[in-house]
């Protein structure tokens, strides 16, 4: 269906969570020629809390979700514009010690193939309860690949919500 164009490379960008849901804007162009037919080929993502941050002093819990466009509320998983859904849950209790519980899931295909993304732009909808913190990252593993022409069309009508 595609052929790669690099090998599997990763991705970082900084993230700012805030308790009042926001977005953060992933820029791709710099990686993905979309007027040549490129698409970015995602087959791993999380978010991590940097060792410049401090450990929250409360129980935090992160949502994040990754879209293709421009959500201005999270969304079902199930819609065609959601790419990803994390959960990160931080705690600091006494009687657990420091523990981290994290949930990400991508929506992948039933074939288990990378995530294919025709877009120069992701959007990364965050929303933190409890302490915020300071400096969190995300991290994207994937790679370039050019579908044929029809693949690509095909995965354009389905991304942009458009019947073939």
């Amino acid at each position: 269906m595609a052929s790669a164009k690099t090998k599997e490379f990763e991705i970082y960008s900084d993230l700012t969570i805030t308790t009042t849901a926001g977005n953060t804007v992933l820029d791709l162009s710099d990686y993905v020629d979309v007027a040549d037919n490129e698409v970015f080929a995602l087959d791993e993502w999380d978010v991590v809390l940097n060792p410049t941050d401090t450990w929250p002093t409360t129980e935090t819990e992160l949502i994040i979700q990754m879209a293709d466009s421009n959500i201005s509320d999270f969304v079902s998983h199930a819609d065609r514009t959601s790419i990803g859904v994390g959960r990160l849950l931080l705690n600091n209790t006494t009687e657990a010690g420091r523990t981290l519980f994290s949930q990400f899931d991508l929506a992948h295909d039933d074939t288990g193939q990378p995530t294919l993304i025709v877009s120069k732009n992701l959007w990364v909808r965050t929303d933190a309860v409890g302490n915020t913190p300071n400096s969190l990252s995300i991290r994207l593993r994937g790679k370039i690949v050019k579908p044929s022409a029809k693949d690509y069309m095909a995965l354009v009508l389905t991304q942009t919500g458009n019947l073939a």
